[in-house]
């Protein structure tokens, strides 16, 4: 059963990236990393990328439309600008493909790093298996096709786990990294955290200043209120205002999931019985308490959905198969892209046959939990394709005329409103609460793990 499992997930996850793509969206490929080369060619040339400046080195890379404003802003840490600027000093179209090249290699490692988290040997078997579960990911997909710093401060937050010295590295993508918190019941997590932390903000400081770093927090600020409420967020606040909530409401909403959240983390600080249980109960909770997440961001939960599909009893497979594809599923993206539906069930059924090839005794009946979200997924899209979702900047409609004059968070509000991504829509807002029900799911189920732990096959590999 375990072979025949593996064999159709396989060549599931061929099918949907080779022959069930949707069509792509105007720009660059890897549209972020425009972001990325544009800030590193503005540090260049002496201009605060943090400004409209990056604009002028946007809109000449190719595939950019210069005859329209469409400026991405970037808003990663200063320490990542000197990295960055190295890639500008490239032609755009080399650089995008070492920067593909590289997120493929962090994806594979970051892979193989969750095998061997689980406790399980490297075999061609295990290898394979984790390697579809991570292509049948749709968050760890997701930031590869966007050309997302998620994916490696993903893998650099999990890698920290094992060896401290990356947690510097980590902190790329604050509202990832955050997940080191997980350590903090222990003396060692807690002086990895605290020091990672404190010598990256001093690298932040070193490479623009005080002055500029001061700049930078109110970049964040700005940044935050810009996107707060946007469509593609997916935090309580999000959700709460597609839902119709007035823009006070949505922010109360968020303060009482967070204050919830950070109540159920403290709690399972103190339940589960292992550092590495305590990390994946942290990284199931960040969507409730950060309040800047988007799809790729959960590829962080990638180890929970994974590790604990691995360690969980027949009992709690159930639950923890439901968990895991509820957030390894774009549920958004069934709204945005339409044609993409043939796929994101094809990928989602691989990362559910997958998880359940690697149990230690997978059972015919554990197929009923991915078979079910699966008709999920079709109910959904037949939903989502009656409430369809823009995708900037391809939605965007007119914009004002001083929108470049206008500091660069506010015109990147005033692009998100013109693409229609600012509007309050209840179809988009469930879809997104899937994703959160998936965090909080999966929370519960090392919760209950903690309670009804299986046999492992060998020790998982991280200190406590």
């Amino acid at each position: 059963m375990r072979t025949w499992l593996l064999i159709t997930a396989t060549l599931a996850a061929i099918i949907a990236l080779l022959f069930t793509r949707p069509h792509a969206t105007s720009g660059p490929p890897m549209r972020d990393f425009e972001a990325y080369y544009a800030a590193g060619a503005t540090w260049n040339a002496g201009a605060n990328p943090y400004s409209q400046a990056i604009w002028s080195a946007e809109k000449h890379l190719p595939g950019v439309n210069a005859a329209r404003y469409e400026a991405l802003p970037f808003v990663g840490p200063p320490v990542t600008l000197p990295f960055f600027g190295l890639f500008a000093r490239m032609p755009f179209a080399l650089a995008n493909a070492l920067w593909r090249a590289l997120l493929v290699i962090v994806i594979a490692l970051y892979a193989l790093l969750v095998l061997r988290m689980a406790g399980r040997k490297v075999t061609a078997f295990s290898l394979l298996a984790v390697a579809v579960a991570a292509v049948g990911f749709a968050p760890c997909t997701s930031a590869l096709a966007l050309g997302q710093l998620a994916l490696p401060a993903a893998f650099l937050t999990v890698l920290a786990v094992v060896q401290p010295a990356a947690a510097f590295f980590a902190w790329i993508q604050p509202n990832i990294a955050i997940a080191l918190a997980g350590g903090l019941f222990s003396r060692r997590g807690f002086v990895t955290f605290a020091a990672s932390s404190a010598l990256f903000a001093g690298a932040c400081i070193a490479v623009v200043g005080i002055r500029g770093f001061t700049q930078y927090a109110a970049v964040l600020d700005r940044h935050d209120v810009a996107e707060r409420f946007i469509a593609i967020q997916i935090t309580p606040a999000a959700v709460a205002y597609g839902f119709g909530a007035a823009p006070s409401v949505a922010a109360a909403t968020a303060i009482v999931a967070a204050l919830g959240a950070f109540c159920a983390w403290v709690l399972l600080m103190r339940r589960v019985p292992d550092a590495l249980s305590r990390f994946c109960v942290t990284c199931a909770l960040l969507p409730l308490v950060m309040p800047y997440f988007h799809e790729q961001d959960l590829a962080i939960v990638f180890v929970p959905a994974v590790i604990y599909a691995l360690r969980a009893t027949a009992r709690l497979m159930p639950l923890v198969l439901l968990a895991a594809m509820l957030v390894a599923t774009d549920w958004l993206g069934l709204a945005q892209r339409p044609d993409g539906t043939l796929q994101t069930l094809l990928l989602a059924g691989a990362f559910g046959c997958v998880l359940v090839a690697l149990h230690d005794r997978p059972q015919a009946g554990m197929m009923l939990t991915p078979l079910a979200v699966l008709a999920l997924i079709a109910v959904a899209a037949v939903f989502a394709h009656a409430h369809p979702a823009p995708v900037w900047p391809d939605a965007m409609g007119s914009l004002p005329s001083g929108v470049a004059g206008m500091n660069i968070a506010h015109a990147w509000n005033v692009q998100e409103r013109a693409a229609g991504l600012l509007t309050p829509n209840a179809a988009w807002a469930a879809l997104r609460l899937l994703s959160l029900l998936g965090c909080v799911l999966t929370a519960a189920a090392v919760a209950a793990n903690s309670r009804y732990p299986a046999r492992s096959r060998t020790p998982s590999p991280v200190p406590a």
